[in-house]
């Protein structure tokens, strides 16, 4: 099956629920079979994603599928917003490992009453509330189909699931051969211009999500699309490696 050349956009969100100018990337994808949008963003942010997906010149209504990275509600959270204006249509995706906490079956690992209340009170006063009522109403979704290690998409050419648990069980990246470029959702991230890897406040297992680095060693990647941080590159798998050396 012949989907003629991928298309690629990363895109910027850059409000947060709380107000503050936070940015996140979650990333568009497209071809003559339709567009698939890669993570959503924070519950609220409807507007936003629907803006810089169109700038793209993908209309909303072209989206078909959702792939999530991971569980995350930062990840997750627009999902029921897009949904109903998308009529319910969107198959979404994720790895095997993270359907029953996404489809609800289980509490989200970052989500236990006592994450969230010690997540609660590091935030200003005023927006606990606020917070608060958000924390309460993480969506769920039902996962159409699920994906694991290796798997190749079947609805764009050439993109490669690498399943990376540790940041959560089911983490996954995607890599796009055409374009030499990995999705990292939150297995890789930038800070101050350095790619850098998972935040060890926010990875369930520290120990495994280094172990998955080693995992990337395996593709030709130039470039990386944070989902926190943007974008990196060229000649990323150096980092890459010299990440990894340094975890040692």
């Amino acid at each position: 099956m012949n989907h003629t050349t991928l298309n690629f956009k990363m895109l910027t969100l850059e409000r947060n629920p709380f107000g503050a100018t936070v940015a996140i990337h979650p990333t568009l994808l497209w071809d003559d079979n339709g567009a698939t949008l890669v993570d959503v963003g924070y519950p609220g942010q409807l507007k936003e994603l629907t803006t810089a997906v169109e700038q793209t010149g993908v209309l909303l209504k072209h989206i078909k599928r959702i792939i999530f990275t991971h569980q995350d509600w930062d990840h997750i959270g627009n999902v029921t917003d897009i949904q109903n204006a998308l009529g319910n249509k969107a198959e979404i995706y994720t790895h095997v490992n993270e359907r029953d906490y996404i489809e609800g079956v289980i509490p989200y690992i970052k989500m236990t009453p006592e994450r969230v209340q010690a997540r609660l009170q590091s935030l200003p006063e005023n927006i606990r509330e606020q917070a608060a009522g958000l924390f309460t109403n993480i969506p769920t979704a039902h996962v159409y189909k699920t994906f694991e290690d290796k798997d190749v998409l079947s609805f764009h050419d050439n993109v490669q699931v690498i399943h990376t648990p540790g940041h959560t069980p089911g983490h996954m990246c995607l890599y796009l051969q055409q374009h030499r470029l990995l999705i990292a959702g939150d297995q890789l991230r930038i800070q101050d211009g350095i790619l850098v890897g998972p935040a060890p406040e926010h990875t369930a297992d520290m120990r495994v999500a280094l172990q998955s680095l080693r995992k990337l060693q395996e593709y030709d990647i130039d470039y990386v699309i944070c989902y926190h941080g943007g974008l990196y590159g060229p000649q990323a798998a150096v980092r890459i490696a010299k990440l990894i050396a340094e975890y040692q």
